[in-house]
């Protein structure tokens, strides 16, 4: 749980039932299908439930089990369950057949995957029915006033409405209409309100929107309401701009409020995205380049004059330039820009194309090369695909948001070319849509959405790409 987060109460009761669950089904497997004659290391089954319970820690907040912005849906909240359980069970056969083959067997395995499987759903389901039914009675609700304008204070007050689980009850809602800045009738009144809240029965809390106008003052309304047994809580205005991405963290005691989250900010994930890189890219140099290199360089070499690689600037995370590693495709009397100094885009029938090099583009194996730069941590395997710095001095002004795309390291595929993205970009409608898709996989980004992306790439190489030439 990153600082910053809300939980409520909801929360806290599905943790405990989550956690109580599976500490059940780890003893319901240890009944049944821990091996007989070893049942007395008592030792490794406390060690082996530990390894448990922090798995399920760090996939709950992978796959945003206990997220901050509850799931409206009882299907999300499950969806996430089950992708949960599915690591769970993942570490639980590494642990078995790793370590203590002998003692947690396969039985243990299926008695445990088949608990979680059954009573983690159960979980979700019975407490969630269990809150909304007593929040319907009245039960275990904070009661609660909002003050403010009519753009955020009214958001709010539906946002509160239609949105039970959260475990609030609207009492009164106050325009901020009515709280006119340095009126002292309108102050007054607000006085009046503040030393009336107790006739509206037990007031547990009161939110305070910031005006966008600047028509009240909120730290007058603040100061007034804080005298009274009432927790206040500002909502500042940036929210009424946040699209819902808007992410609160302390620095100390400096509040940081993030407009966009990148969850590649987060140094868990660069962590395993750096690490899944350096691990696949050293497969594919050992395994596959140690051959494959050396035969399509006798390939070029045969066909045409001029070096095996070819080398071109690109820009990397924040447009850092680096050098980025291809197959020759081309022949080498053929620049990269006209006479006018335009970057010339590689195109269906383009005569700089040799031969074996329309072969190589068609298939992706010119841009095998790349997997030094990712080696070298200058590019990852998915992420968006570096332009030329021709083609970046271009689009720069030209396309909205375009140097949002550099907010990670660019990638041998990405989200937009498994999209039918990949090739000439030969208009600025086609580009800015390319963005488009880049600037959602850097806001978006999950582990397993790069494992779709890899298969969707090999899959295209198989199948072919009408936009590969």
């Amino acid at each position: 749980m990153r600082k910053g987060e809300h939980h409520n109460f909801y929360y806290l009761v599905q943790i405990c039932f989550d956690g109580a669950g599976l500490v059940l089904t780890f003893f319901l497997a240890m009944c049944f299908g821990k091996q007989a004659a070893l049942a007395s290391a008592d030792l490794a089954d406390g060690l082996f439930l530990l390894y448990l319970l922090i798995g399920w820690y760090f996939a709950s907040i992978r796959y945003s089990l206990y997220p901050p912005v509850l799931h409206h849906t009882l299907l999300k909240d499950l969806f996430a369950c089950f992708n949960v359980i599915v690591v769970q069970v993942l570490l639980c056969i590494l642990f078995s057949f790793t370590f203590k083959e002998q003692l947690y067997g396969r039985s243990f395995v299926f008695i445990y995957a088949l608990g979680l499987f059954v009573l983690m759903p159960m979980s979700k389901i019975g407490v969630r029915k269990f809150f909304y039914y007593y929040y319907g009675k009245g039960r275990f609700l904070k009661r609660v006033v909002v003050v403010g304008d009519g753009v955020s204070g009214k958001r709010f007050y539906h946002f509160i409405l239609q949105n039970p689980l959260y475990g609030y009850e609207m009492v009164k809602y106050i325009p901020g209409s009515m709280i006119v800045r340095g009126h002292r009738q309108a102050m007054a009144k607000l006085q009046t309100m503040a030393s009336g809240l107790s006739s509206l029965g037990r007031i547990d809390e009161v939110f305070v929107t910031e005006a966008g106008n600047a028509s009240y003052d909120t730290r007058e309304i603040i100061n007034i309401l804080s005298a009274y047994a009432v927790q206040v809580r500002l909502i500042p205005k940036v929210a009424s701009y946040a699209n819902g991405q808007l992410q609160v963290t302390m620095l100390g005691s400096f509040p940081l409020i993030s407009m966009v989250q990148e969850p590649l900010e987060d140094v868990f994930n660069q962590f395993l995205k750096r690490g899944f890189d350096l691990l696949f890219s050293t497969l594919v140099l050992v395994f596959v380049c140690s051959w494959l290199l050396p035969l399509i360089a006798f390939l070029i070499k045969l066909e045409s004059k001029g070096p095996v690689f070819f080398m071109q600037e690109r820009w990397g995370k924040r447009n850092k330039p680096f050098k980025c590693y291809k197959f020759r495709s081309m022949y080498t009397d053929l620049g990269d820009s006209d006479e006018k100094g335009t970057f010339r885009q590689a195109r269906k029938g383009d005569r700089r194309i040799t031969k074996i090099g329309r072969f190589l583009r068609k298939t992706n194996l010119d841009e095998f090369p790349q997997f030094f730069n990712v080696f070298r941590g200058e590019m990852s395997v998915v992420g968006p695909r570096p332009h030329a710095t021709l083609m970046n001095l271009e689009a720069l002004h030209a396309i909205n948001k375009y140097l949002v795309r550099h907010q990670c390291k660019p990638g041998i595929t990405g989200w937009a070319q498994v999209n039918g993205l990949r090739g000439e970009s030969d208009n600025p409608e086609k580009l800015e849509e390319r963005v488009a898709y880049d600037v959602w996989y850097i806001q978006h980004w999950t582990f397993w959405l790069d494992m779709k992306i890899i298969f969707l790439t090999f899959w295209k190489m198989l199948v072919g790409d009408k936009n590969a030439y």
